[in-house]
């Protein structure tokens, strides 16, 4: 754990030391600008078009519970092309080195307005996401085949991040690929501000959700597949009938609560992953 306000004065310290060019097609000091907000709200971060929700729910909790190292880590990101997590080296391929950030972001949000991420989330979240893949080079282009065909992040890569911040006592992925998990082992967990659980799920688990019990109740899903990792930030519980489930989770940077037919939640929620520190 880590203060924020010591964070603060060593992004200032390195936007004041900053080289004329930095490693990335970035301006650094936009990129300096929107880690400070990053660091005062870390829930704004946000993926919008990019396929990089493992990479976003990451640096979420990152922020929030060390901001010094996540700090140092963005900084360094930024100035040499590559940083640590821990022991993991975050190392991007030349060919998202070489995006020129600003002429991406107006030819991707003039055919998908707003699908670009903001500079600072960009280079974070590609960096991350890139690191991971051995055949497929991340570049970082929302809304295209390439960034969902090298987006994809297992459970057992996101369990490696967390595990190597270095902030967790244990980490426990307790998802699956193909199977429906199970929905009362699932109502039995309760966040705390010593542990956090991300949900692996299918988006369709927390779209539609409402403020009150609607009338009509969801039909669940005949097959689907995960596809998205959420931040669960309370106990879910059912209510009376059990046709229903409340869920208080974070993602795309905002939070998603509400109620949600039971089974199409559970047919759409693949297990989730445990870190205690």
């Amino acid at each position: 754990m880590s203060d924020v306000n010591t964070a603060r004065a060593e992004v200032d310290a390195f936007a004041q030391a900053m080289p004329g060019s930095v490693a990335w097609g970035l301006d650094g000091f936009d990129v300096v600008a929107r880690l400070r907000v990053l660091l005062a709200n870390p829930e704004l971060i946000e993926q919008r078009g990019l396929n990089a929700c493992a990479p976003a729910v990451f640096y979420r909790l990152w922020l929030e519970h060390d901001p010094v190292a996540a700090a140092r880590f963005a900084c360094a990101l930024l100035r040499d092309g590559s940083a640590r997590i821990g022991s993991l080296l975050i190392a991007p391929s030349w060919k998202l080195l070489g995006q020129r950030y600003g002429q991406l972001r107006l030819a991707t949000d003039a055919a998908h307005p707003g699908a670009t991420p903001e500079c600072t989330d960009w280079m974070l979240l590609s960096a991350l996401r890139d690191s991971e893949n051995i055949w497929f080079d991340y570049a970082g282009e929302p809304y295209t085949v390439g960034d969902a065909v090298a987006g994809l992040t297992l459970p057992a890569t996101v369990a490696g991040w967390l595990s190597a911040t270095g902030l967790y006592a244990s980490v426990e992925n307790a998802t699956n690929l193909v199977m429906a998990a199970d929905l009362q082992q699932f109502l039995m967990q309760n966040p705390r501000p010593d542990l956090d659980i991300l949900l692996f799920i299918n988006t369709p688990a927390i779209y539609d959700m409402s403020n009150t019990i609607p009338a009509t109740v969801p039909d669940g899903n005949l097959f689907t597949v995960p596809n998205h990792y959420v931040h669960l930030q309370s106990m879910p519980f059912v209510d009376d009938t059990q046709r229903w489930v409340h869920l208080d989770t974070w993602s795309w940077a905002r939070t998603w609560d509400g109620w949600q037919g039971s089974e199409r939640f559970r047919t759409n929620y693949f297990g989730f992953i445990r870190a205690t520190m």
